[in-house]
């Protein structure tokens, strides 16, 4: 089948509200505010002294009033108080607030995946494939989970805090990484205009639910109970496995997961 394997690492809140994934097709998107990495989506700013010059076009759409001198002072303040926030932090901490991101992972056999993100094996992991070709519509993009490709480096990215373009200022602040995340292998939905919350994905794109090595009985019975409930409502053929630690190896088995990522390696 044509198209991109993800897998959302996922684990077990007191309410079972993560069923929602199985049961109600919807999915989290968290704001980057919450992430566990401090500097994630927290590139460094530079400063720059002739703003206006550089940012025409947002001067332009405030209505200045009062003389030319008196002008000229409201401008500069407006360009303080945005210096100010930049160099606090508060800008970038009330932005994070309001995006929507959702992370996937292009690989179902991180072991360390698996440790941080479904609480010591014990959750479980969804696959999506994601077709070549995505229904046009006003939000497929969203409700198909468009994804892009984290890049991994050593170095903090460095933003313009009035030079950069808008889609620089995305690629560098959302979609850039430390390397030692590089395991993570992560690919990105972004949702600028909903902002964090959980949101109905589109369900043909579910293929299989993987549980944890560590997951317990009771909470298998579920996953299986909401798999069959799935496939039941939308007419869906979605595969439960259960991974296993392999006994010789440091990593893990999936029986009958057959998927062609790291098949050679891990099968």
């Amino acid at each position: 089948m044509k198209g991109r394997y993800f897998y959302k690492y996922v684990t077990f809140d007191e309410n079972m509200n993560v069923l929602k994934l199985l049961t109600e097709n919807k999915i989290k998107f968290s704001a980057p505010s919450a992430f566990n990495d401090p500097f994630d989506c927290n590139p460094c700013f530079s400063a720059s002294s002739v703003p206006r010059k550089l940012k025409p076009e947002l001067f332009a759409r405030v209505n200045w009033v009062g003389s030319p001198a008196q002008r000229l002072l409201s401008r500069q303040k407006a360009v303080n108080r945005v210096d100010a926030a930049f160099d606090s932090g508060t800008f970038i901490m009330n932005t994070m607030s309001d995006i929507g991101i959702l992370s996937l992972s292009r690989t179902p056999w991180s072991v360390l995946m698996w440790s941080h993100y479904t609480k010591h094996h014990q959750g479980f992991a969804v696959e999506f494939h994601q077709p070549e070709l995505i229904p046009a519509s006003d939000d497929a993009a969203n409700r198909w989970l468009v994804t892009f490709p984290v890049d991994y480096v050593d170095k903090r990215p460095v933003l313009g805090r009035w030079s950069d373009s808008a889609e620089v200022e995305v690629e560098r602040i959302f979609m850039v990484k430390s390397s030692e995340w590089k395991y993570e292998e992560e690919e990105r939905a972004i949702d600028f205009e909903r902002g964090p919350g959980i949101y109905e994905y589109e369900p043909r794109l579910l293929k299989s639910v993987i549980a944890g090595v560590n997951i317990g009985e009771m909470e298998f019975d579920l996953l299986v109970c909401a798999v069959k409930g799935f496939n039941k409502k939308w007419g869906a053929s979605v595969a439960l496995y259960r991974a296993e630690v392999d006994p010789k190896h440091y990593r893990l088995r999936i029986p009958g997961f057959r998927r062609r990522v790291n098949v050679e390696q891990h099968s």
